[in-house]
């Protein structure tokens, strides 16, 4: 830990300092995120499907009707910030690599896809043996048609 004439010194990841300048989602906007989840819940095989926004708090969205999370409330909220904190580290390489257009993460009980919208994050969650780019791809179509202003 870093002081500076006995303050401690906060350091902020450059890319975390974008986070504090977005321009709020309208009510608008959520209805329409909102829609676009419901649209992608219709697939059989997904579970859930959210936006998440820059802060790591769900927005829009939730799980499909009959379907029992694999993790209590506490520990959801702490992977939504995850899966936001980790988009955002690796957006450090963009200028190098080129953005990211997905992020996606196959585990023995869940597929997990991370799609960015703006500043916010398409979270979807399916059957482990789901076919992912189909996937990605209808989730591309439906949040690309919501437009986003950003500062």
């Amino acid at each position: 830990m870093k002081t500076f004439n006995g303050f401690i010194l906060t350091y902020y990841h450059k890319s975390v300092l974008p986070i504090m300048n977005r321009t709020p989602i309208t009510p608008e906007k959520i209805r329409e995120f909102d829609a676009a989840c419901k649209r992608l819940l219709e697939d059989p095989n997904i579970r859930f499907v959210g936006v998440v926004n820059p802060l790591g708090h769900l927005i829009a969205g939730g799980f499909k009707k009959g379907i029992k999370p694999l993790l209590d409330d506490q520990n959801l909220r702490m992977v939504f910030m995850q899966m936001q904190l980790d988009f955002n580290m690796r957006q450090e390489f963009d200028e190098i690599l080129g953005p990211i257009d997905y992020i996606a993460s196959r585990r023995k009980n869940q597929l997990i896809i991370n799609v960015p919208i703006g500043g916010n994050l398409a979270l979807i969650t399916a059957e482990p043996d789901s076919d992912d780019r189909k996937i990605i791809k209808k989730a591309e179509q439906l949040f690309d048609e919501i437009h986003i202003d950003t500062v």
